[in-house]
């Protein structure tokens, strides 16, 4: 392959749509991987950088935004019971607000304490290492909150004003401290010429974090006035966010779209929910002089002509299989390859982890032919983990991008 630029250099032209001198690898991970040579073990992101630059790929530094931090009226406590209608201990926290009182009480199920649990809340570092004895910390941004409820943070209407007191932007020295780290990140990537990307921006998900899933689907019927509240004090929230982000100017801000998908949203409330206030975060990412990209997993046929028209610079997180739904590429590329980057193209767990070395050969090949060659970075989508994909299937997906790009 030809290697006249750098991978920062890359990387950027690609989410550009500019000519590259081949089309990037820029892998995602959230973990490490099963059976890595000892020689390429990692003990943070920036070792895991090197060992990736060192393969030739392109990987991105992340700076990790902080959780959110409640304002100073607001005390929070946070304790363990039993629950009297199961086998398993609640963990449970209450946040008094001026306005009322919060109470949040989630299952600490059998498999609580999985090293997989905490891989969306690493620190600066990239490391989502816990020790057991901090398990038990909860936050409000956890994804094994979903099905472990007992009692959601907002139940309905009457917690919103009480919700939107706890959720805010850090503040004093957790701000300083967390700029600190950041500015680090940004300056080991910069030494690397990697590219930096700010995570941890959601609007969607929201609803799964601190809701019963089932309740506020019903509400997105019954109740539209009370989802247009609860994402306004979100992306109130998430305005913050972006402020504090561009503060240390990333190349991209992302946003989470984990949950944006057809299955919960559709089209139309698409469109009318959550379109408007991600366009607002884009319009404030372009001003600030960063780049945005969209983290979706799925939906990208059926919203193909909805994403055509909006701000993002790069969509991650395109793959054909889609949660065992087809992606057609060739659609998806027609719609938004003129104005947009596709960061994406092999399904991870399934092609890239379960794959023989035939089928992760054609997966790659035709995501070069059909995503390809302008405004394309291949990913294994859309993150690795350390129980989906082993070093050997990963070299060999690696040695099929080298063989194509």
């Amino acid at each position: 392959m030809k290697c006249e630029m750098t991978s920062y250099e890359r990387m950027l032209a690609a989410i550009k749509r500019q000519p590259v001198d081949h089309i990037p690898l820029g892998q995602v991970f959230h973990s490490t991987v099963l059976g890595t040579p000892t020689d390429k073990q990692w003990r943070d992101q920036f070792e895991r950088a090197q060992v990736m630059k060192d393969l030739g790929l392109d990987p991105v530094i992340d700076i990790w935004l902080p959780p959110p931090e409640p304002t100073p009226s607001v005390s929070v406590s946070k304790w363990t019971e039993a629950d009297p209608g199961g086998p398993d201990p609640l963990l449970c926290a209450e946040y008094q607000t001026p306005v009322g009182k919060l109470v949040q009480k989630v299952r600490r199920t059998p498999d609580w304490f999985d090293p997989t649990h905490y891989n969306f809340l690493p620190d600066w570092t990239g490391n989502a290492h816990r020790p057991q004895d901090r398990f038990d910390e909860i936050d409000m941004m956890d994804d094994w909150f979903t099905r472990r409820y007992k009692t959601p943070l907002v139940r309905g209407p009457d917690d919103l004003e009480a919700f939107s007191y706890v959720l805010k932007a850090p503040a004093g020295a957790a701000r300083e401290i967390w700029i600190a780290n950041a500015r680090e990140a940004k300056r080991r990537a910069r030494k690397m010429e990697l590219l930096t990307q700010a995570r941890r921006v959601s609007i969607g998900d929201w609803f799964m974090w601190v809701c019963l899933i089932e309740d506020f689907c019903m509400a997105m019927v019954e109740n539209p006035d009370y989802i247009s509240r609860f994402y306004d004090i979100i992306n109130q929230y998430n305005q913050a966010m972006v402020d504090l982000a561009l503060e240390v100017a990333p190349d991209i801000i992302q946003y989470r779209g984990w949950y944006d998908t057809p299955d919960y949203w559709g089209p139309k409330r698409l469109e009318e929910v959550l379109v408007p206030r991600i366009e607002q975060l884009a319009r404030q990412v372009h001003a600030g002089g960063s780049l945005f990209c969209y983290l979706l997993p799925e939906g990208y046929t059926l919203y193909r002509d909805i994403l055509a028209e909006m701000n993002a610079d790069v969509f991650l997180g395109l793959e054909p299989l889609a949660a065992q739904k087809s992606e057609n590429f060739t659609l998806v590329k027609d719609a938004l390859g003129k104005r947009h980057a596709i960061w994406g193209g092999v399904n991870g767990p399934v092609t890239v982890g379960m794959g023989t070395d035939d089928e992760i050969d054609t997966a790659v090949r035709t995501a070069f032919e059909t995503l390809g060659p302008t405004g394309f970075i291949l990913n294994a989508a859309i993150y690795i983990y350390d129980d989906d994909v082993a070093w050997d299937r990963f070299m060999v997906f690696v040695k099929a991008w080298q063989k194509y790009a």
